[in-house]
């Protein structure tokens, strides 16, 4: 039975997103005591248990009342970002920057989404213009970096993590993102260099332990992989995020008993994650328990209503019950979500499955 396996990186470029919005509005909202900041600050509250839809309506309640407040617009966007409405998003962006032409957060915000649309050039734009706006911050570069290394300029990508690192040269967070970049260049030497460069400096951090373990694990270093999820949990045991990582590692070298123990962790400790119900449901096919790989994905189906790729695992697993009737259902919402944001991989094998069980 064949499963799509979602990118373990997707979901930390979703988590990221949202922290940085959360940690961009939280030092505004308490500010607000009328009914136009409770309304912004349940839409804050939300986001942190990635109830996008609801914290959306949060907002526009908040607009209504306060039609003129850029922070809002700002606010209302990341939550789109994060269901993936990068052209909504924009436009809210667009309204924020209209009114507050001047933070340069904003055009960060902005540029990511064009990011993910693709629209690089643009996005480029809009770092040139946060960094015109603060000169001296070092995540814009980072943030800029990253986006040049997705389009394929590299030498200006390890420019901006270079002047980033000028501006703040112990920050742990740039070796990381910069050794990353490297070892999907194939530099593993120097990208190593770089991860043991952070912890020297956040030798207690358990995220850089789980960025070198990735590195290791795809390397084939399985144990001294484990070795880094297992420090990360050691360092951090009431962080879903770092069971989720060595979750996911199990799970790739069929420990999927052992990794379901990990996202049960995970799921304690962080209920509203995602990409640990949709990892656990792919466990649970893996070992045959469909029952229960459904009720994990109706939980990210709740979550994340417009996902292609939950309602096409889910038809799968009711396929294997003999659901026929509710996986077609499940195919055409792929079908339609998967066309909405341009999926053509996806679409096809999607059409091809609607056909397979027409036919039975």
């Amino acid at each position: 039975m064949t499963m799509t396996h979602t990118s373990k990186k997707w979901f930390w470029e979703v988590a990221i997103a949202v922290a940085i919005v959360a940690g961009i509005v939280a030092g505004a909202a308490w500010v607000w005591l009328d009914d136009t900041g409770a309304h912004n600050n349940r839409g804050i509250a939300n986001i942190e248990r990635s109830r996008y839809r609801q914290a959306i309506a949060d907002f526009d309640r908040a607009l209504r009342l306060e039609p003129d407040a850029a922070y809002i617009y700002a606010n209302r966007a990341g939550a789109k970002s994060a269901l993936g409405q990068y052209r909504e998003a924009i436009t809210d962006y667009d309204h924020a920057l209209r009114m507050e032409p001047d933070e340069a957060y904003v055009y960060v915000e902005r540029a990511r989404a064009k990011s993910s649309l693709g629209e690089y050039e643009e996005a480029f734009a809009d770092y040139d213009q946060a960094l015109r706006l603060e000169p001296d911050a070092a995540y814009i570069y980072v943030e800029r970096a990253r986006a040049k290394s997705n389009f394929g300029e590299y030498e200006e990508a390890f420019a901006d993590f270079d002047q980033a690192l000028r501006l703040e040269p112990d920050n742990a967070h740039i070796y990381t993102s910069r050794g990353s970049v490297k070892f999907d260049l194939g530099q593993v030497q120097e990208a190593f260099a770089d991860f043991d460069q952070a912890l020297q400096l956040e030798p207690d951090n358990a995220r850089i332990y789980t960025s070198r373990g990735d590195v290791k694990f795809d390397l084939g270093q399985i144990q001294e992989a484990f070795a880094d999820y297992d420090q990360a949990v050691r360092l951090e045991p009431d962080n879903g995020y770092v069971y989720f990582d060595r979750a996911y590692a199990r799970a790739e070298i069929g420990q999927h008993k052992e990794a379901i123990f990990d996202f049960d962790q995970a799921l304690r400790l962080q209920p509203y994650f995602i990409g640990a119900y949709v990892n656990r449901a792919l466990a649970w096919n893996a070992l045959g328990q469909f029952r229960k790989a459904i009720a994990d994905y109706d939980q990210a189906v709740r979550l994340r209503p417009e996902s292609p790729h939950v309602y096409f695992n889910r038809s799968l697993a009711k396929a294997e019950l003999g659901q026929h009737k509710e996986a077609l259902a499940d195919l055409k919402a792929a079908l339609q979500f998967a066309e909405e944001a341009g999926y053509s991989d996806l679409i096809t094998s999607i059409e091809e499955k609607i056909q397979e069980l027409e036919q039975e």
